[in-house]
């Protein structure tokens, strides 16, 4: 009985441990709190695959956070609105977030815009080594022009964790986002060594 009080008393502490290794410590969501604006952060947005002219409602983009990153833009925006800033579990995971935006457009008939239902890192365009989200959800947006035409779409967040984001990261570093709507791949997006600089990678 004694023996299995320990293993079971070791295993607690275990899970415990894990589980605090997956978020950032108090320590450290001061720190990312106090950090300078727009560190741990990066807008990707669509260069070369589409003119400005036929998504000019919304551009193609992936915004990218540390997890530093977002707790210090989270914090910033509360502060803005006088209010504190309690993170939520989500805000404290040890991951990397992603937003993804597809293209928004008007035609003669009514808005036109892309819905993004996942988000996926990859080593490169072949796939070789991939890195699915452990956690995706979308965030729905509607489109309206003049004449009362509406259509409805979603970005997506998608969490990374930063190990699965190590994987696929090659040799300068570098790593790519492929972003689809069901089963159709939109845009791939590539990560490069001046991001990941930005990004404090």
């Amino acid at each position: 009985m004694r023996i299995t009080r320990v293993a079971l008393i070791a295993c607690l502490l275990s899970t415990t441990w894990a589980q605090s290794a997956d978020r950032l410590s108090d320590a450290e969501i001061v720190a990312a709190e106090a950090m300078p604006a727009n560190i741990g952060f990066v807008d990707i947005e669509d260069a070369g695959f589409v003119t400005p002219s036929l998504c000019e409602a919304q551009m193609p983009s992936e915004a990218i956070f540390t997890p530093q990153g977002w707790i210090n833009v989270q914090s910033a925006i509360a502060k803005k609105q006088y209010l504190p800033y309690h993170p939520t579990p989500d805000d404290t995971l040890r991951a990397l977030r992603v937003i993804s935006k597809g293209c928004a457009s008007g035609t003669p008939s009514g808005p036109v815009c892309d819905t993004i239902t996942r988000a996926v890192l990859l080593s490169d365009k072949s796939g070789t080594i991939t890195s699915e989200a452990i956690k995706q959800y979308p965030v729905p947006v509607t489109w309206q022009n003049g004449f009362g035409a509406s259509a409805s779409c979603s970005n997506l967040v998608s969490l990374f964790s930063m190990d699965d984001m190590a994987k696929v990261r090659r040799e300068h570093g570098d790593f790519l986002i492929a972003t689809f709507s069901g089963s159709k791949l939109l845009k791939i997006y590539t990560v490069k060594e001046k991001h990941l600089k930005k990004l404090g990678l």
